[in-house]
């Protein structure tokens, strides 16, 4: 297949920046933001430990590299007040990642401009995608959807390739997605056989092994707590309602009375059934379409990456599975899953039997009309928050000042020396 036209790429690329920048608005016009831990431990020991103990920081049970090193040359490279601006860019070429494999790849399915551009759509509207976006302690999650993407699809050539490989490298060193999703590569390789396939599962499982054995430990706030109803609920909650039934409050109404429902102990069993039934009907759709059509095989790696990834993100959740039942709550355990299984979808409607692609095709513009909702309808809290320069000017007056950095509820406070 041909190189790409520049401006397929570039425009859509552009496009993509532009929205994610103008929902973010509040925080570019006050001198950036720093979020949560970003700003109340990452960018607090950059300031105040040595660039070699900064940059291999493990915090949170993981080294997440993308994070020290965006926040070390925010602290190094840029003025204080300005400082949020620079790991706000990281993010975003992060962030970009995923739409740029989509727009440059030679997979037969996404032949055609229109298709191309609709899957970086569902990408940039994922229901729950305004916790992970321009900041860089959640640029892991975009690199593990980059992963999810790049073992589901066909392996590229030159620049393309080389630009994977770094990806795959870096995404296990910034957190455990992309140590999830490494054993996905082992599998692909001994289906495909082929030395581009072996590099790429060489270099993600190395990586893997390097957090694991060196950086990996037991993080307390993590209960590791593996609850069957709780997933299943979940899925349905967050994988299901959301992106296809997904107003918010009935969602979220759903999701709160599902979660006191099972912290009573008083589990649904009918609807865990009921939803149970449904996921085995849609493996079975999916292998199905798999073996009567090669290029729907890359709908069933989609879905099992996002399978994978969404099941350990669950496991691994502060506060176990069902803190993550209710809508807009711990956006950062579904946003992988929910981004893959969309991709799925999308594949689907355009390799999958006559049926499939008619049913699929209806379900893709409903994902495109509940994430944009979605998209103009997130809580204040991730959209707005505290003025940068404003906490910086009264650091400045006092330098005892614990400055305030987003999310504004619950309230979190960073100090500089």
């Amino acid at each position: 297949m041909p190189y790409r036209n520049k401006k397929e790429v570039l425009l859509p690329l552009a496009l993509f920046s532009l929205l994610l920048l103008v929902r973010f608005h509040s925080a570019l016009l006050q001198g950036g933001r720093f979020m949560a831990e970003e700003g109340s431990i990452f960018f607090e020991k950059a300031c105040t430990s040595s660039w070699y103990d900064a940059l291999f920081y493990s915090y949170g049970g993981y080294l997440n590299i993308v994070a020290n090193a965006s926040t070390l040359l925010a602290f190094h490279f840029m003025p204080v007040a300005d400082a949020p601006y620079l790991t706000m860019a990281i993010a975003l070429l992060f962030q970009l990642c995923a739409p740029l494999i989509i727009l440059t790849a030679r997979d037969a399915w996404l032949s055609t401009f229109r298709v191309r551009c609709t899957v970086t759509a569902l990408l940039l509207l994922v229901p729950e995608s305004a916790e992970v976006s321009l900041h860089s302690i959640h640029s892991q999650y975009h690199l593990a959807l980059c992963c999810g993407l790049i073992v589901s699809m066909a392996t590229e050539t030159g620049w393309r390739e080389s630009l994977r490989r770094i990806l795959l490298f870096l995404a296990p060193l910034s957190g455990p997605g992309g140590v999830i999703l490494a054993p996905l590569f082992i599998l692909r390789a001994l289906v495909d056989r082929s030395r581009s396939r072996l590099a790429e599962c060489l270099i993600i499982n190395l990586s893997s092994a390097i957090q694991m054995l060196f950086f990996f430990h037991k993080f307390n706030d993590r209960v590791y707590n593996f609850n069957f109803c709780d997933f299943v609920l979940v899925f349905l909650s967050r994988y299901i309602m959301y992106p296809f039934i997904g107003f918010k409050h009935f969602v979220v109404h759903a999701g709160h009375h599902l979660q006191k429902m099972e912290m009573a102990g008083d589990t649904p069993y009918s609807l865990v059934i009921l939803t149970l039934l449904l996921i085995v009907l849609l493996a079975g759709i999916l292998v199905r379409q798999a073996i009567r059509d090669r290029d729907a095989r890359e709908a069933v790696w989609f879905a099992l990456a996002a399978g994978l990834h969404g099941s350990a993100s669950l496991y691994g959740a502060l506060g176990g599975a069902v803190t993550a039942l209710p809508a807009g709550c711990a956006e950062r355990y579904v946003f992988v899953g929910q981004s893959l299984f969309a991709v799925s979808i999308a594949c689907l409607a355009v390799t999958g039997t006559r049926t499939i692609r008619k049913i699929c095709a209806y379900l893709v513009p409903i994902m495109l009309v509940m994430g944009a909702y979605h998209y103009v309808a997130t809580g204040k809290n991730m959209l707005h928050g505290p003025s940068w320069w404003g906490e910086v000017a009264l650091w400045r007056h006092d330098h005892s000042h614990a400055l305030r950095v987003w999310p504004a509820e619950p309230e979190w406070t960073m100090h500089l020396p």
